[in-house]
């Protein structure tokens, strides 16, 4: 199979270059590099990649301290919820709580700052960065998480701005941040998302949080409709999102309201939730996509994870078939001759690293490979804030 040769090629290629990643974080580092091994020997049936995945974890925690780069909190929800994940897999024998409890002490005094603040931030910065860090670890230490996770929730109803019938959170707020990709949900969708989990694990209350979040539904579609109406009149903003592969802009949108509406069980925002994502499902039949690359974060790859995490939650047929789509696409953006395996994201000749690592190049596009070979075996969305 193509795809399986292409799989073993970035493997080969990983093991190479792996050396250029200077980061110990998912999305730029070394912990990329584990979570793939993982996913590499669960795709061969060979242990030995277990334990090369344990040996990429252990280096990426020996990086931690000399790392110049690292980042709050995004590289250090990684490191949680990496450990967790490779611990559930059981490619790490170690306790998360005893492992990461050092970590949590730090993360919970930045959190509270944040909010202190007035900073609520977005799903790579501020208090809901730190939030999430909680909300994955209640996935292990419930107890402890669970009065963090109220914290922030608390926080967030504190700090929200409402007017009009609507509500949107001002400090700290980048609607356009890099971090958590064009697909992603960010600024108030990022914070849905979030409350949406939240609510489903049982950790606040749906009752308290449904008029805000109503309220912030309307805000975010209020904005959508701006955006729409500024990229048809002003003719180089139109340009600058062809760029960024502006045929999917609401696909954010239509998952937020997905996961929101099944959070609340409210059938009208999953209705109206499936609804764009069946548009953007069929979108690629009819027009260009403006889509460029491979990567996960705006790239064929994040498409194709989001398209599947969205068929696995509805069992819409049309979702499996881009999801599908998408995952072929993949296969199609390897024609760069001085790329790695073929694939090139950024051109920055002083950050080779990107076209290696898993938000942007060979990592995250060999994971995504990966799982549409194994559809059922493998899965990481929680590492990509499918949530």
């Amino acid at each position: 199979m193509i795809a399986a040769a292409k799989i073993d090629e970035i493997h080969e290629v990983i093991n190479i270059y792996r050396r250029q990643l200077t980061s110990f974080s998912l999305s730029e580092g070394y912990l990329g590099v584990s979570v793939f091994k993982y996913l590499y020997a669960v795709h061969t049936g060979r242990k030995r990649y277990l334990d090369e995945a344990r040996e990429a974890f252990d280096h990426a925690c020996d990086m931690i301290d000399g790392d110049p780069r690292k980042a709050y909190p995004q590289d250090f929800t990684d490191l949680g919820s990496v450990a967790q994940y490779l611990c559930q897999a059981g490619v790490l024998d170690i306790d998360p709580n005893v492992f990461l409890s050092d970590v949590d002490s730090i993360l919970l005094s930045k959190m509270r700052a944040e909010l202190s603040a007035g900073n609520i931030g977005s799903l790579t910065s501020g208090a809901l960065g730190y939030g999430l860090y909680f909300l994955q670890r209640s996935y292990y230490n419930r107890e402890r998480a669970q009065p963090v996770v109220e914290e922030l929730v608390l926080g967030i109803i504190r700090s929200a701005v409402r007017t009009d019938g609507t509500c949107h959170w001002n400090a700290g707020l980048d609607h356009d941040e890099a971090g958590s990709g064009l697909f992603f949900p960010q600024g108030e969708a990022a914070i849905l998302l979030i409350l949406s989990r939240v609510v489903e694990m049982g950790l606040f209350p749906a009752t308290h949080l449904e008029a805000l979040t109503q309220e912030a539904i309307a805000y975010i579609e209020n904005r959508h409709l701006e955006q729409k109406a500024l990229s048809e009149t002003d003719k180089n903003y139109g340009v600058y999102l062809n760029r960024q592969a502006s045929r999917y802009e609401d696909i954010s949108l239509g998952y937020t309201l997905l996961r929101t509406g099944t959070a609340f069980k409210n059938a009208e925002w999953s209705k109206e939730g499936r609804a764009i994502l069946k548009n953007c499902a069929s979108r690629h039949l009819i027009d260009p996509t403006g889509v460029q690359n491979a990567g996960i974060l705006s790239g064929a790859t994040g498409l194709a994870l989001l398209f599947d995490r969205a068929a696995h939650l509805t069992n819409d047929v049309a979702m499996e078939h881009a999801a599908n789509f998408w995952y072929t696409q993949i296969l199609r953006f390897d024609l760069n001759a001085d790329g790695y395996a073929g694939y090139k994201v950024l051109e920055n000749p002083w950050s080779p690293q990107s076209n290696i690592a898993f938000s942007e190049g060979i990592i995250g596009i060999g994971c995504g490979l990966i799982k549409s070979l194994n559809p059922g075996k493998v899965d990481f969305h929680d590492l990509i804030w499918l949530l």
